[in-house]
């Protein structure tokens, strides 16, 4: 979808996934139990770290579903790059649409 969105020839898009990371799998795609964080923040790390190491020129990642936002941070900490998911965009709606006081100086 984001290839026919986004045609250009110069972007590359590579796509990590979770299904196959256990602790993520049994808690939140089976709904088996509770969820252990520390574990699935470890199943994100490493996905994303190994991204970055197959594909060196990977400048963000997307967190696409709604269950990841939590580990965006241990994800940064460890790869370096902008980690954006649907709570960096609403953020972004957000300051767009209320804007505060500039509150700095010159």
């Amino acid at each position: 979808m984001l290839r026919k969105a986004f045609p250009a020839q110069d972007r590359e898009i590579f796509v990590g996934g979770m299904q196959k990371q256990s602790e993520f799998r049994h808690a939140i795609l089976d709904e088996m139990g509770d969820i252990d964080p520390e574990a699935v923040s470890q199943e994100v790390v490493a996905i994303g770290v190994g991204l970055i190491d197959q594909h060196p020129s990977i400048g963000a990642i997307l967190l696409e579903c709604s269950n990841l936002p939590p580990y965006a941070k241990s994800l940064q900490d460890q790869i370096h790059v902008p980690v954006f998911d649907f709570t960096t965009m609403i953020n972004y709606v957000r300051a767009s649409c209320v804007r505060s006081h500039f509150r700095g100086g010159y």
